[in-house]
């Protein structure tokens, strides 16, 4: 089963998102990436690798907001960083803004209950 991720844009910036997928387990093996562009505000669903390489190895963020360009780009190298564990062990990432930095949280929400 493809990994999926939903991400939350908790901001006034759009921006443009490259998720770095993980062939296999080992963090410094690379299998491609995928792309995708979030709205401010926007709530987007993204599924990205495959059966076997369904883990993130790092993320991207560029936007051109209120006059600034910001790029980010962030990489994990070893299993249990603070990256590789934001990345993988939540099914929701969410950025918010502080200052002048974009923030990426993680969370499980709870399911509905019946």
């Amino acid at each position: 089963m493809a990994g999926t991720k939903t991400f939350i844009n908790e901001t006034t910036a759009n921006f443009q998102v490259t998720l770095f997928i993980r062939a296999g387990e080992n963090p410094v093996n690379q299998d491609g990436s995928e792309s995708f562009t979030l709205e401010a505000g926007e709530t987007v669903t993204i599924t990205y690798g495959n059966e076997t390489d369904s883990f993130l190895n790092g993320i991207l963020l560029f936007t051109i907001a209120n006059g600034d360009l910001y790029s980010s780009i962030q990489f994990t190298t070893i299993e249990d960083s603070l990256l590789d564990v934001l990345l993988n062990t939540n099914s929701v990432i969410t950025i918010t803004k502080q200052q002048t930095e974009y923030i990426l949280t993680g969370s499980n929400p709870l399911p509905p209950t019946p």
